[in-house]
């Protein structure tokens, strides 16, 4: 499941297909397997999320600011 994750990025975009996310401060997660391509997520912890992602993921890219 990691192993298809291709990117992330930040995302402040409340939009998310026809459902509105409660927070501007969103990740936007790439992967081979999502429905749409990619899948967005407002985790409560957002550095921590994005370092252990980054330790399960060592060959996605990481685009723009996260």
């Amino acid at each position: 499941m990691y192993e298809d994750i291709t990117e992330i990025t930040s995302s402040n975009n409340i939009f998310s297909g026809y459902r509105i996310l409660s927070s501007r401060d969103a990740i936007e997660i790439y992967s081979k397997q999502a429905f749409w391509g990619s899948v967005m997520i407002s985790p409560m912890c957002k550095r921590e999320f994005i370092n252990e992602l980054k330790k399960r993921c060592p060959n996605m890219k990481i685009r723009e600011k996260c």
